[in-house]
C-alpha cells in the first residue's frame, strides 16, 4: 500500500494523519484554525447597513491601528470589542493585547478577511464592536467648546471632522438626527481612532438651543458672509454651528446665533474656489479657537 495523507478540520483543531506501510503518525495541532463561518461572514457583511448595526448593536472596525486603540481601552473608551478576526501573524504579535481586551478571537486567512472587507486594501485584522448606549445631557457640553452640524451627510467628512476635533482637544460634537451614522464604516475608518475620545450626540439643534441649560452658551454660526473669523473675538467654550454641505444653515437656527462668522477667501476676486469643504472649515475654525 502506497503512502498517502489525509487531512480533517474540526472546530478549534487541525488533525493530520499520515499513513505509511510501516509508520503511522498522528499530529494534532489544537487551536490553530477557527475559520470565519458562513454565519459570521453574513453578519460582518450585514453591518454595512445601519438597520443591521442597530439590530445587532454592533459595528465593524478594520485595521491594526483602529483595533489596537479600541482593545487598549482607557478611561475615555466606551467601546467593547466582542470578536476579533485576524491572521495568524497578527495574533502572534498581539497576544498581550488580546489577553487584555478579552475578546473572542477567530483566526482567519487574508483571503477570508478580504471577502468580508469593504476596504480596497484589506487589513490583517477586523473586529466586531458593541455600540454603546448613547446618553445625552446638555450639562455635559456647557463648559467646553462644542461643534454642531446640521444634516451632515458625507461619511468621510464626519470622520475627518471627528479626527480634527480630537486633534484640537474638542470632546463633544452634536449632529442633527438626519446626519450620517457615526458607525458607518467609512466614518469609523476616517476617524483613525478618534471615535474613542470624541463623543458624538444626535440631537435636534433647535430644541437643544431653546433649552434652559443652553441660554448661557455663546453660539456662533458659520456662513458664506459674516464677520471675518480672523478679526472676531471668539469667546471661550462656544457652540459653533456648521451647515449642510450643500445648503448651509437653515433659517430656523438664526434666532439662536449670536455671531455670524466666515472664513474669508484670499484668492483674487472672481477667481478661486466657490467655498471650503465643511471638514476644511472645521479645521480652520478649531485652529482659530485654540489660538486665542
Amino acid at each position: 500500500m502506497g503512502a498517502f495523507a489525509a487531512r480533517w478540520f474540526v472546530k478549534g483543531a487541525k488533525i493530520q494523519i499520515l499513513q505509511h506501510p510501516i509508520i503511522f503518525f498522528i499530529f494534532a495541532f489544537t487551536d490553530l484554525f477557527n475559520m470565519i463561518s458562513t454565519s459570521q461572514s453574513k453578519l460582518i457583511r450585514s453591518l454595512q447597513q445601519k438597520k443591521f448595526r442597530d439590530q445587532h448593536h454592533l459595528f465593524l472596525v478594520e485595521g491594526e491601528k483602529m483595533v489596537s486603540e479600541l482593545a487598549m481601552g482607557g478611561p475615555e473608551n466606551r467601546y467593547i470589542i466582542r470578536e476579533i478576526f485576524a491572521t495568524p501573524e497578527w495574533i502572534d504579535g498581539h497576544r498581550t493585547l488580546l489577553h487584555q481586551c478579552g475578546a473572542e478571537v477567530t483566526e482567519a486567512t487574508q483571503a477570508e478577511i478580504k471577502k468580508v472587507s469593504k476596504l480596497v486594501t484589506p487589513q490583517a485584522v477586523i473586529a466586531l464592536v458593541s455600540i454603546p448606549a448613547m446618553r445625552f445631557s446638555a450639562d455635559a457640553i456647557l463648559n467646553t467648546p462644542v461643534l454642531a452640524f446640521e444634516s451632515i451627510r458625507d461619511p468621510g467628512n464626519l470622520g475627518t471632522i471627528i479626527r480634527t476635533a480630537d486633534w484640537f482637544g474638542i470632546r463633544h460634537i452634536v449632529c442633527t438626527p438626519d446626519s450620517t451614522d457615526l458607525f458607518n464604516s467609512k466614518v469609523v475608518q476616517s476617524t483613525m481612532g478618534a471615535i474613542t475620545r470624541v463623543q458624538v450626540h444626535y440631537q435636534e439643534l433647535e430644541a437643544l438651543l431653546e433649552s434652559n441649560e443652553m441660554q448661557a452658551k455663546t453660539v456662533f454660526g458659520t456662513f458664506m458672509e459674516g464677520e471675518n473669523i480672523y478679526e472676531t473675538s471668539l469667546e471661550p467654550d462656544p457652540l459653533i454651528l456648521f451647515g449642510n454641505e450643500s445648503h448651509g444653515l437653515s433659517e430656523g437656527l438664526s434666532p439662536h446665533i449670536r455671531h455670524r462668522i466666515t472664513i474669508p477667501s484670499f484668492s483674487p476676486k472672481g477667481s478661486g474656489s466657490e467655498s471650503l469643504n465643511v471638514a476644511s472649515s472645521v479645521a480652520v475654525v478649531c485652529s482659530e479657537l485654540r489660538r486665542r
